[in-house]
């Protein structure tokens, strides 16, 4: 079974298009993409876990993820592999995976993507720039936006 885990800021929801939460709007698009996605999804972020937990209730794809990882709820942050590991082992063991399946990790930072290609994630950089990724084997595929990827991806 694929597992997706996603960075929220820069990767799922653009930090610059808001500046409140209530200007957190819903894409609608981008719901449905991740709605059609029968596999596990999982929020891992930086961010405190009332940040992610209020911007998924705005953006109204709250219930489309089965939990949110945080830097409150975690031991440790990106990109310290001790928080990968944490995120992956609470993945495999309580959400009832008892081998370690393929794990695929969206994320705009190449330092937190680096780490989960050591820790063998797939990796999806997520980021609006115009840069070859060949030489950057900690890199799987690049895609601009969110819904790039999850368009071309084959995921299911």
């Amino acid at each position: 079974m694929t597992i997706l885990v996603f960075d929220l800021d820069d990767t799922l929801l653009m930090s610059g298009t808001y500046k409140r939460y209530s200007d957190i709007q819903p894409d609608h698009y981008l719901n449905f993409l991740l709605f059609k996605l029968k596999c596990k999804k999982f929020i891992y972020t930086n961010g405190t876990y009332g940040h992610a937990y209020d911007s998924l209730i705005n953006m109204q794809c709250k219930e489309l993820f089965n939990e949110i990882y945080a830097r409150d709820t975690l031991m440790y942050m990106k990109p310290y592999s001790r928080s990968f590991n944490e995120v992956r082992n609470n993945i495999l063991y309580r959400h009832n995976n008892s081998n370690e399946d393929d794990i695929i990790f969206f994320d705009d930072l190449q330092d937190n993507l680096k780490t989960a290609s050591e820790m063998g994630w797939y990796t999806v950089w997520i980021k609006d720039v115009d840069e070859t990724i060949s030489d950057k084997p900690y890199i799987n595929y690049h895609f601009r936006t969110i819904k790039d990827a999850l368009q071309n991806l084959k995921l299911n």
